[in-house]
């Protein structure tokens, strides 16, 4: 950030989005020009954080009550891996089973010591005689698991919220986007995956502030966490290939170097310890078939219900890894073609989510992966709000399509398999909407808003300033009238 930005005020909403603009004239209008707000952006967003983290804990209170046994847990869409995998991966009986032989937890080495951690702390509370019976009872070990396990995202969320404020640069307002987003409500609670998000936010923020090592150790943080953030690599190459591009080859060697050092010094000790247990993520990786609501998965549910066969493991693998290898192409071609140099995080949102449209699963969770990346690639409030409402439509479908395959339910009880098929539809429209969006913004810089707010401005004060410093006309001599012997005049 130049002086000059941070110099500038931030960037009122309600003057810039069209969405908010149109709601503010239901309470007084977009804000003036010559206002000056009491508070600043950074306890708002993280107040209507807090906010947004008590309404994702009451969204599962159904499950911290009854369990998270049944089929239940799908009806009130409060279903958790962390609390599942506490008891069926042997985090109940060895805290430390994920990170060693012969435990099975199919997570990257960070997500597993996160979910060791909190598995050991809750052995411990759960052996201190003063909290035995009044907090916590020995049998709802799971229901402490979670609670610590969700206690300790908020707290990350609350970082993730700052992390992109500062990143926006002079639209810190841009991150209330994180802040009250419904897909982090809902799926929080279900998995890991914010730890991965906010290490890809730390990792673009210190790419935008040039410190590009440590880009690329945030970048090996995240890839411990999951595989994802690794995608940061590929935005950060294209910029480089291009002629006018003011980095040179040494910022992606830095940055690729960041990312090296750290991802060994974070695995090196996983895999002396046991590679068996380190190395099952990338074998399921390897091995899975189509997952749920993935495009492969819906083929499969239509082939079925058709009377046909689905594909095997091995050419869904082979499908996916060519459509995303043919979307990255398109991407590199995209960014190098582009009349000005793209902005990083448009390119690693276009690669992010062309990884999830032909990815072998979408699990409900990865809702969260791009939601920071919205607040700082595509910041409307309108695509964002459309997005979102998509992804908790689908939240709802893929409960209750596995309701209706877990036991006997009532029709009024699930969801007819042709909607669930509906739903992923939609979530994938509305992906591929945000996605072109973002390509229209590349092609005409003008057209985002994010370089049109980042372009100089004048306020009413400076423009009358510059109107009375410039010198006024001389007057200049009358030219005699023309004689009607003159040849014909010219239009100036």
């Amino acid at each position: 950030m130049t002086p000059a930005e941070k110099d500038r005020p931030p960037v009122a909403p309600s003057r810039e989005d069209p969405l908010l603009r149109h709601l503010s004239d239901r309470l007084g209008g977009p804000v003036g020009s010559r206002l000056r707000p009491r508070w600043r952006p950074a306890p708002v967003l993280l107040g209507l954080t807090v906010l947004a983290i008590l309404l994702s804990a009451l969204t599962s209170q159904y499950c911290r009550i009854n369990g998270w046994g049944g089929v239940e847990v799908y009806h009130a869409g409060c279903y958790s891996d962390i609390s599942a995998l506490y008891g069926q991966r042997g985090l109940a009986e060895s805290p430390w089973s994920p990170l060693i032989s012969p435990g099975y937890f199919e997570y990257p080495v960070l997500t597993s010591l996160v979910a060791a951690l909190a598995a050991a702390l809750t052995h411990v509370l759960l052996g201190l005689e003063f909290l035995e019976g009044i907090v916590w009872e020995a049998g709802r070990a799971s229901l402490l698991y979670w609670d610590l396990s969700f206690a300790v995202a908020a707290l990350v969320w609350l970082v993730l919220v700052l992390i992109v404020m500062k990143a926006a640069g002079g639209r810190p307002w841009d991150a209330a986007i994180v802040a009250t987003s419904p897909a982090i409500i809902f799926g929080i609670g279900i998995n890991w995956d914010i730890w991965a998000v906010t290490a890809l936010a730390l990792a673009i923020l210190g790419f935008s502030r040039g410190a590009h090592v440590s880009a690329g150790v945030m970048i090996g943080v995240g890839v411990s966490f999951k595989l994802f953030p690794l995608f940061m690599l590929g935005a950060v190459l294209v910029l480089v290939l291009r002629r006018d591009s003011p980095l040179g080859i040494g910022v992606f060697l830095r940055t690729l170097l960041g990312a090296v050092a750290s991802w060994l010094l974070l695995n090196v000790p996983a895999m002396l310890v046991s590679f068996s247990s380190w190395a099952q993520f990338f074998e399921l990786s390897a091995e899975r078939g189509a997952g749920y609501s993935s495009p492969w998965h819906i083929w499969q549910v239509i082939a079925e219900e058709s009377g046909g066969s689905g594909l095997t493991a091995e050419t869904i693998s082979a499908w996916s890894f060519t459509l995303f290898a043919a979307s990255c192409v398109a991407i590199l071609i995209l960014g190098l073609l582009a009349p000005e140099p793209p902005r990083m995080v448009q390119l690693l949102f276009l690669i992010l989510a062309a990884f999830l449209l032909v990815n072998k699963v979408y699990s409900p969770q990865f809702m969260i992966w791009l939601v920071p990346l919205i607040a700082l690639a595509v910041p409307r409030w309108r695509d964002a709000l459309i997005w979102q409402g998509f992804q908790v439509l689908h939240f709802w479908a893929i409960w209750m399509y596995l309701a209706s395959g877990v036991g006997d339910q009532d029709p009024q009880h699930s969801f007819d398999s042709m909607l669930y098929v509906a739903a992923v539809l939609g979530h994938i429209g509305a992906t591929l909407y945000l996605m072109i969006q973002v390509v229209m913004d590349i092609l005409r810089p003008a057209r985002d808003p994010v370089a049109r707010s980042a372009m100089p401005t004048k306020t009413p004060a400076q423009a009358q300033a510059q109107v009375r410093a410039q010198p006024e006309a001389e007057p200049q001599p009358e030219s005699p009238p023309a004689s009607s012997t003159a040849g014909p005049r010219t239009i100036p």
